[in-house]
């Protein structure tokens, strides 16, 4: 008899490749089948059908053989075969993972449904009979695809439609017509009764028993039968891994022009940072997002993958900005004295020192542990301050004040001179005491001396530079200032060729440059744009801190050893993770 079969197959690679296997199958199914015509129609199906669902691991079958007007069941795995007779639909035969079987007489105008489990889980018993009502198999597949098609993950959904007509359809051709005479049935087997059971409690026509073997099927004559066969949407072996290969062709597609996209943006981002660092960040992070979206539909692309390195490549030698949300307190100076206020901070060991005029104090808070000491300072007028050697220099209106921070004496050991004119950097370094004078465009260095300092000495050995633009200084070995719009670079009163590279921006209003020798990096808080910048000492911009609290700061330092940024604002002392 005509053979059909619904195969599901899985732990295959979509595509071609699934295709094929599928052919396989079938090909292995109508062999065993049609192999040896030795036994019963009923027999061989089984026999195929337990065969190859066994030589297959995960292999769902629903196949049926048509022999005049019996039709032979069997399922191996999951899946259902459902009637649908006169008004009546229900299950007669349904998998339950092991080899099941059955036959029975069909009737004019009987619809057979043989489907896997997935598109039965899929399509309910209302809404697959509302499609079969219109008696047009054209009908009832535009009624069901829209379902299977709207899912996701419906690959393994399949199922064949076959309608029992009185008539042949001209597009499916002639089928001889014959006789038609009683004959007697019997059961055969527990599984007709158990069928016939089913059948009972849908109540069909009280015509004849559906699922029954008949004992003389060598006198069986033909009946009239025609059977409209249609795969709906995702058959697993042809029709849907054919529409999952089209998607997979359209996805690869847009994927492409992604690429493309990215690679252009890449480009015009490259040139742009040149001439417009800000330019050039925009067309790179468009090109990010286009390679993210890329992503998202192909995860594994290697020319997304190459592309995003070649990216982040570039962006890491350009340096990152940070965009910070919230920044964590370190330190709320109030809890140490109430009303106290910070304008000016160092670094003495692992300790902060903290100057607060108003109070006339000077409050040591430790980094790790955060504890703290409070010295008392008679100056209200204190400006800058430096710390080394466990003590610590501030600079006011009367000159240089030293606090020892063990004895918590105070003395001053430099009185106003009448050379000053414009101070607005204060630092040490070896001991030596380093003042930066704008208004007089020097440096005034005062040289350590057994228990105090040298007298006031220009640090350039020839005629200064313009330093009348000058708003701050730091030292490690070399003197670095900073000005509104570039830092400049000093080595053993020389100066030394320096220049910034790969900034994003200029500055706006910078305030304060803080290095050290055990620093890396120059560290610039720029008020005006809200941001700290990190510069290599090479002059290659690293990366930038933006936060909206920054433009309330007065002071920062920076400990790379631990990675934090310290940033002092008022009664407040944040704290800044370096990445």
């Amino acid at each position: 008899g005509d053979l059909l079969a619904v195969l599901v197959v899985s732990g295959v690679e979509e595509g071609i490749g699934a295709v094929a296997f599928g052919r396989e199958i079938l090909g292995r199914l109508h062999e065993e089948y049609y192999g040896d015509l030795t036994g019963s129609a009923f027999e061989k199906l089984g026999e195929a059908v337990g065969k190859v669902g066994r030589e297959n691991e995960g292999l769902e079958i629903v196949a049926a053989s048509l022999s005049g007007r019996v039709l032979y069941l069997a399922i191996y795995g999951q899946g259902r075969v459902v009637l649908k007779r006169g008004d009546k639909l229900g299950i007669v035969l349904q998998g339950e993972g092991q080899m099941q079987k059955g036959s029975g007489i069909l009737e004019a105008g009987d619809w057979v449904l043989l489907g896997s489990g997935h598109f039965f889980q899929a399509v309910g018993i209302g809404v697959m009979k509302a499609a079969l009502e219109s008696n047009s198999p054209e009908e009832a597949v535009e009624s069901l695809a829209p379902i299977v098609l709207g899912r996701n993950n419906m690959a393994d959904a399949a199922v064949i439609l076959a309608l029992v007509k009185k008539e042949p359809p001209s597009l499916v051709g002639s089928v001889p017509q014959f006789e038609e005479r009683e004959s007697e049935v019997e059961v055969k087997s527990k599984r007709d009764n158990f069928l016939e059971k089913i059948l009972d409690k849908i109540k069909l026509p009280q015509r004849k028993s559906f699922f029954v073997r008949r004992a003389d099927l060598e006198k069986r004559k033909k009946t009239l039968f025609i059977i409209a066969l249609t795969l709906l949407a995702l058959l697993a072996i042809a029709l849907g891994f054919g529409l999952k290969q089209r998607a997979a062709e359209k996805k690869q597609n847009k994927v492409k022009n992604l690429i493309g996209l990215a690679e252009e943006k890449f480009n015009q981002g490259k040139k742009a940072y040149s001439v417009d660092p800000g330019e050039g960040k925009t067309f790179i992070a468009e090109a990010k997002q286009l390679i993210e979206e890329g992503l998202v539909l192909k995860k594994n692309s290697q020319e997304l993958v190459l592309l995003k390195e070649q990216i982040e490549k570039f962006s890491s030698d350009l340096g990152v900005e940070t965009a910070i949300a919230e920044v964590p307190v370190f330190m709320d100076l109030s809890l140490i004295t109430d009303g106290a206020s910070g304008v000016s901070l160092s670094l003495l060991d692992k300790d902060l020192s903290i100057l607060d005029t108003d109070k006339k104090k000077i409050y040591l808070l430790n980094t790790e542990k955060k504890s703290h000491v409070v010295l008392e300072f008679s100056e209200n007028s204190g400006k800058f301050m430096t710390a080394f050697a466990g003590k610590i220099l501030v600079f006011g209106e009367k000159g240089i004040n030293e606090v020892d921070t063990k004895n918590k004496g105070v003395s001053l050991e430099i009185s106003k001179d009448e050379e000053w004119k414009e101070i607005v950097g204060f630092s040490s370094f070896n001991g030596n005491l380093y003042l930066l004078d704008k208004g007089a465009s020097d440096i005034w260095r005062y040289l350590a001396s057994g228990e105090g300092y040298g007298t006031r000495k220009s640090w350039f050995s020839g005629t200064p530079p313009d330093l009348s633009g000058s708003v701050s200084m730091a030292i490690d070995s070399s003197v670095w200032i900073l000005e509104k719009d570039k830092i400049s670079k000093f080595t053993l009163s020389k100066p030394e060729d320096f220049s910034l590279t790969k900034m994003p921006e200029g500055f706006v209003d910078p305030v304060k440059i803080y290095t050290s020798v055990d620093d890396q990096n120059l560290y610039v808080l720029d008020k005006g744009r809200g941001k700290i910048y990190v510069i290599a000492k090479n002059g290659e911009f690293k990366a930038s801190y933006v936060w909206e609290g920054i433009k309330e700061a007065s002071d920062l330092v920076a400990i790379e050893s631990i990675n934090k940024i310290f940033l002092l604002s008022g009664t407040k002392i944040y704290e800044i993770g370096i990445k």
